[in-house]
């Protein structure tokens, strides 16, 4: 019974997939060449796997932002605002500091990002710990104020000098990111955020911080009978939180963007929940679901133009996993305590 439940989620994904191809022949196309295209589009040459490495990046950010966040009870649902934040941050200070060498300069402009996404999840903290309003509709709302807000400047105050179109002037050439795979998008962020994970990872699981973090978030009510400041501990991870998300901005920025466009985020803060949700709040299981999102990010292009995917059916095949696996979680539990009285 106990390998069955840890199967679980398995189970889940090949329910879903099965649901997903029972939808793609429902569209009069082959199930079995529909996924090998987004196999193969993804990760079955070398421009797509540096494609596939290159949106697990922003995604896998964002996706430490909110596991951070929710260790300590935080539901911080607004990575994407701090996402955008970060990168606006970012694209100011790699355009408009300048005379830096390229570490010093890129150092800056993920400083200058981590502050500004910690300071944009902040909002939604101090009002958590000061008046118990809900984070879940602030980080929300606040993502549409980011959005409004940074899709404004780049379209009037930072707006570049004699462009053509609404756009930022480029990132100085010290603060961009070196590709480290040639003939792909591939860029240095990808060990960034490898290396990132191994730090949050041991931050949570490692340290007494970890500790109360986790325990704040598990049981607040033993955590304040032990003596911790909860408020004190869910306003800390939710600047790290915030932050976390505005470096995945700018890294993004140095790396795959160069210069900012309205509406330049791939709604990678909307995924990081289901990555999260899917990785079962660990940093391992979370890195491991960001790169399926990916694949299937970078392989719903290749099935839209091989076999005529629809590409919306790709959002819903990535629905279907989430679902599956939260009520697969959900069954699992279930199951667990039941068995768990048996015995």
């Amino acid at each position: 019974m106990t390998l069955i439940l840890k199967l679980f989620p398995v189970f889940s994904v090949l329910a879903a997939l099965l649901i997903s191809s029972i939808l793609i022949a429902m569209v009069g196309i082959d199930p079995w060449k529909a996924f090998y295209q987004l196999i193969r589009g993804s990760l079955g040459n070398k421009y797509g796997l540096g494609e596939t490495f290159a949106k697990f990046i922003p995604l896998q950010f964002c996706g430490l932002a909110f596991l951070f966040g929710i260790k300590s009870g935080f539901f911080n649902a607004g990575t994407e605002g701090q996402f955008y934040v970060g990168a606006l941050a970012g694209a100011m200070a790699g355009v408009y500091l300048t005379g830096l060498p390229p570490v010093l300069h890129i150092l800056a402009v993920i400083i200058v990002s981590f502050v500004a996404g910690a300071i944009w999840a902040s909002i939604a903290g101090i009002l958590k710990v000061t008046l118990g309003v809900s984070e879940i509709i602030n980080t929300i709302m606040l993502i549409y104020v980011a959005n409004l807000l940074v899709d404004h400047l780049i379209d009037g105050p930072l707006a570049e000098p004699g462009g053509l179109i609404s756009q930022t002037a480029p990132i100085a050439e010290s603060a961009r990111l070196p590709i480290v795979i040639s003939g792909t998008r591939l860029h240095l962020g990808f060990p960034i955020a490898l290396l990132i994970t191994l730090i949050v990872y041991l931050i949570i699981y490692r340290t007494s911080f970890g500790y109360q973090l986790r325990m704040a978030g598990q049981n607040p009510e033993v955590a304040r009978f032990s003596g911790m400041n909860n408020n004190a501990l869910v306003l800390t991870s939710v600047i790290i939180s915030g932050g976390l998300a505005g470096i995945g901005g700018s890294i993004e920025t140095m790396g795959s963007l160069i210069r900012l466009t309205p509406g330049f985020s791939g709604g990678y803060g909307f995924d990081a929940i289901g990555v999260v949700v899917l990785g079962n709040g660990t940093p391992l299981g979370l890195t491991i679901a960001s790169l399926l999102f990916s694949v299937l990010r970078v392989g719903a292009g290749a099935m839209q133009r091989n076999m005529n995917v629809p590409y919306p059916l790709v959002n819903v095949i990535q629905g279907l996993i989430i679902l599956f696996i939260v009520g697969g979680s959900y069954i699992s539990t279930k199951l667990e305590m039941i068995t768990g009285r048996r015995y």
